[in-house]
């Protein structure tokens, strides 16, 4: 069995989506581990196969565009698959973050 298919058989019970969701965002994650960035552009290098680089870029902004993300699902499944025991420290990085636009 291949890392993809292992990834999108951990997933499947925590967030419930159907097999093309649940293929991309394993497909994106793997991506990301991959390339180590969350910049879009260079996260389609990361994407396998023989598809031009301009083909899962436009996916991945498909994707963040027309999805809503369950935050507050996503967080609690990692807290589940990481088994990361309470009490629970939030912490930002905010060095990036520009007010008003």
């Amino acid at each position: 069995m291949d890392q993809m298919t292992q990834l999108r058989r951990v997933l499947q019970p925590h967030l419930g989506w159907h097999g093309a969701r649940l293929a991309f965002v394993a497909l994106f994650l793997m991506a990301l581990f991959r390339v180590k960035t969350v910049n879009l552009a260079e996260l389609a290098t990361g994407f396998c196969g023989n598809a031009h680089t301009d083909s899962p870029c436009k996916r991945l902004h498909r994707f963040f565009a027309d999805f809503e993300l369950d935050y507050p699902g996503i967080a609690q499944m990692v807290v589940r698959l990481m088994q990361i025991p309470e009490p629970w420290v939030l912490s930002l990085e905010r060095t990036e973050w520009q007010l008003g636009g």
